[in-house]
């Protein structure tokens, strides 16, 4: 689910018109501004029924706008929008339409949570914020394999 479920996040940021690139690893050198980085975080299982457990899918999106392009206030601007673009686009498609899932797996929603700001690279270079994106999924336990 990891995999697929990464896919989708990426396919909705590289949607968004603000960012230039949209990377499922993290990389060490980027050739458009403003990046982002989708990478999995963490996962959690929960127990519903003796049939159904839920599972969330923990997702850290980072964005990176350069502070050498342009200055640190810019930077600073460029990102709220940035920001607040990307939290709009996963409130318009929380339930991530036409996601396909495996047997037995059922994706009910993603929300995003408090994102945390800082700075990046040598001499601060990039101005970064750090999103959690997590994901809700329904698993039948008699029907995975």
């Amino acid at each position: 689910m990891f995999d697929i479920l990464s896919a989708k996040i990426v396919d909705i940021l590289e949607s968004n018109d603000l960012i230039q690139e949209v990377f499922p690893y993290e990389v060490e050198q980027f050739s458009g501004d403003p990046a982002v980085t989708v990478t999995p975080s963490s996962n959690e299982n929960d127990y519903n029924t003796t049939e159904e457990n839920v599972r969330i899918y923990a997702f850290t999106i980072r964005i990176f706008v350069s502070r050498t392009s342009r200055t640190k206030k810019e930077a600073d601007e460029v990102l709220r929008d940035v920001v607040d673009s990307v939290l709009d686009d996963f409130d318009k498609d929380y339930t991530f339409s036409g996601i396909s899932c495996p047997t037995g797996y059922t994706f009910i929603n993603s929300f995003a949570l408090p994102s945390a700001w800082g700075y990046s690279g040598r001499e601060d270079e990039y101005r970064v914020a750090e999103l959690l994106l997590k994901c809700r999924v329904s698993v039948d336990l008699s029907a995975i394999s």
